[in-house]
């Protein structure tokens, strides 16, 4: 079973301008994704997708490959990564190889390792799936607090039932999707009806920790990055 990773980067980025060459702790962010997608043994292939050229140059300067460049159409801001991921295995054209398995990692995504990767693709083999996505526990905005308001201010509880749960500790596990790391067979991108997720009927999941969960999105997202990877690098000089 043949497995593909596609890391997908545009140029255009409007909450952080060219965000996915932004410089973290030395390397443009990037850099992060395909470290860790070629580090995964599980692997196949680590290509980027992009309409960039700066961008394909620095990807290709990390070790990933760049095989065609996207159409402009696929990477307009109101584009959903589903139909970028399909585009990325079918342009794919390599009579030696043919993906079974596709994985999207996005660039925004630093912290999700090549374990956590191999750890998807090991669950996928295992149980036979259609996908695997990574989620992580919902610590804040749980579900049952959420609040619907009505005449401007008058607050209503969505879950009504949720209330009985006054203490956090007391409430019940919720899982959302992270967002970096979607693993899907290559079926389900070739049949994709456009009206879902296109993770299909069988779906399980990797769960990661918020720091693995971490998708830079504004200004605060990369802040906390770059905090995270200055505090890591700290640490590792102070070794003996």
């Amino acid at each position: 079973m043949s497995v593909l990773l596609v890391i997908p980067a545009r140029g255009g980025s409007k909450g952080i301008p060219r965000k996915n060459l932004t410089m973290v702790a030395g390397r443009p962010l990037i850099a992060y994704a395909i470290k860790n997608g070629l580090s995964a043994e599980e692997v196949d292939r680590v290509i980027v997708s992009t309409e960039d050229e700066e961008i394909s140059s620095v990807a290709r300067a990390y070790g990933a490959e760049i095989p065609f460049m996207r159409p402009p159409e696929l990477a307009t801001d109101d584009i959903s990564l589903i139909p970028v991921i399909a585009h990325a295995a079918r342009s794919l054209r390599d009579p030696d190889f043919s993906a079974d398995i596709v994985i999207s990692l996005q660039p925004t995504t630093p912290f999700i390792s090549g374990s956590i990767i191999d750890q998807a693709i090991r669950l996928q083999r295992e149980t036979g799936c259609d996908s695997v996505t990574s989620v992580v526990k919902v610590t804040h905005n749980h579900p049952y607090r959420v609040q619907s308001i009505m005449d401007h201010t008058r607050l209503t509880p969505y879950y009504p039932e949720g209330e009985r749960f006054l203490q956090r500790q007391d409430l019940p596990a919720f899982y959302a999707f992270s967002g970096g790391l979607y693993l899907r067979k290559r079926q389900l991108l070739d049949t994709w009806s456009g009206k879902d997720f296109c993770l299909g009927e069988d779906r399980h999941c990797v769960i990661v920790n918020e720091k693995e969960a971490l998708n830079i999105d504004t200004p605060i997202d990369l802040a906390v990055c770059k905090t995270i990877m200055e505090m890591s690098t700290s640490k590792q000089d102070q070794l003996p």
